[in-house]
């Protein structure tokens, strides 16, 4: 059973997947369209609502429930209480728990010895001055309950602090579910981001891929690409995601750890007890042959990992054309994509006719659309989205707010 259908554009590959490797039974609020082909049965309920599930589940009568996954960050709670409840494989709700609050992921850290930022929690602009004083300048500044890096802001100077308080506070409450006032105060550590994919299976990790990470310019960390090169991942970073997975107790799954290579080592800024979004588990699989989504599924059943396919290439990436302003967008095209080179593996436009695109701190994942290639290595595939991006031509009208 899967928790939520996502967004076509993100998670069509990954449903589509799941659909052919079991009888998938789909729960969400309406019947979406573009899955049913995928799908043995759709139960109507609120999959972020545990209860409602439960409730809809035994409205449905038996359905012979084998598992129950998700990979949309805001239901890994739910996806945890109902394993529970029908007596199915899964974290804990505790330790699910732990992974969507950042408050508890970091006390879980912290008595574990993991190494990550310092951090503390507050909730006035008077306590996030007074944390300030403890991690100094700069320092990052977080919701406790989003994903994303929807409302993370880095703040350099105090003067800096009210407006970043504010811009963090207002960020994303109304179309991303955040319920909790709390913000993090955290120690900003410089340099590159990288994220650890992992397969957890009795609370037993595997190591499948690392994915370097382009973000956009500060003051925000919203996420402009990736990149996944196959091989082996260095030992110090896979063994930190290992610890980092195992102090929040996660037990089953797919995992994405995030990590910052800092100077003084690699520290770890969270874990998602669920597959990585922004289509990373595609990249995987293309550069490593290693199906994340379904081999999560098949932990989550009981049943031995599907065995690994050929890669496609030694590298695959994406990059996410951002509006570059805010705009009224009408139409984008790309010489390059129309000529459909053999690298190029997917060429998308999800922005519509009359969508306002803004950037933040006014609008959040606000995307023209993305291009996936594959290449010999990192710079090819740089180098190949380089001329996809050089060659979009994007129509627009002028936003006036």
């Amino acid at each position: 059973m899967l928790l939520g259908a996502g967004d076509p554009y993100y998670r069509e590959y990954a449903l589509t997947a799941l659909g052919e490797f079991c009888d998938l039974v789909l729960v969400a609020p309406q019947e979406p369209e573009w899955a049913t082909p995928h799908i043995h049965s759709l139960v109507l309920a609120d999959p972020r609502d545990p209860l409602a599930t439960l409730a809809a589940l035994r409205d449905s009568g038996p359905m012979g429930l084998a598992g129950v996954v998700t990979y949309d960050e805001f239901s890994v709670e739910s996806a945890a209480r109902i394993a529970v409840e029908l007596g199915l494989r899964g974290s804990s709700p505790a330790a699910a728990a732990r992974c969507r609050d950042k408050r508890q992921m970091r006390a879980a850290f912290e008595a574990a010895g993991v190494a990550s930022p310092v951090s503390v929690a507050a909730t006035t602009l008077a306590e996030v001055t007074a944390a300030a004083q403890r991690t100094g300048f700069p320092l990052v500044l977080k919701p406790v309950d989003l994903a994303g890096s929807i409302g993370v802001v880095l703040v350099r100077q105090p003067n800096e602090l009210r407006e970043a308080y504010r811009r963090c506070r207002a960020s994303g409450r109304a179309e991303y579910g955040a319920v909790s006032n709390a913000i993090l105060v955290e120690e900003y550590v410089e340099g590159p981001e990288v994220s650890v994919e992992s397969l957890v299976r009795a609370g037993e990790v595997q190591t499948v891929a690392m994915t370097r990470k382009r973000l956009v310019p500060p003051p925000w960390f919203e996420e402009s690409g990736h990149v996944v090169v196959g091989g082996p991942v260095p030992e110090e970073i896979a063994r930190l995601a290992e610890r980092a997975q195992r102090a929040l107790g996660i037990q089953w799954g797919a995992t994405h750890t995030e990590i910052r290579l800092g100077a003084v080592g690699p520290r770890v800024i969270e874990v998602a007890a669920r597959p990585a979004g922004d289509v990373i588990p595609l990249l995987v699989l293309l550069a490593t042959g290693v199906d994340l989504t379904v081999a999560s599924a098949a932990a989550a059943m009981g049943r031995p990992a599907p065995a690994a396919r050929e890669p496609v290439a030694p590298a695959a990436a994406v990059r996410f054309f951002s509006p570059g302003k805010d705009m009224v967008f009408r139409s984008a095209s790309s010489e390059v994509a129309a000529a459909a080179p053999e690298w190029l593996v997917s060429f998308v436009i999800e922005a519509a006719d009359g969508d306002v695109l803004r950037l933040p701190p006014h609008g959040f994942l606000d995307r023209v659309g993305y291009a996936i290639v594959t290449g010999a290595n990192e710079a090819e595939c740089e180098q190949r989205l380089d001329e996809l991006e050089l060659s979009l031509h994007i129509s627009a009208d002028p936003f006036v707010g």
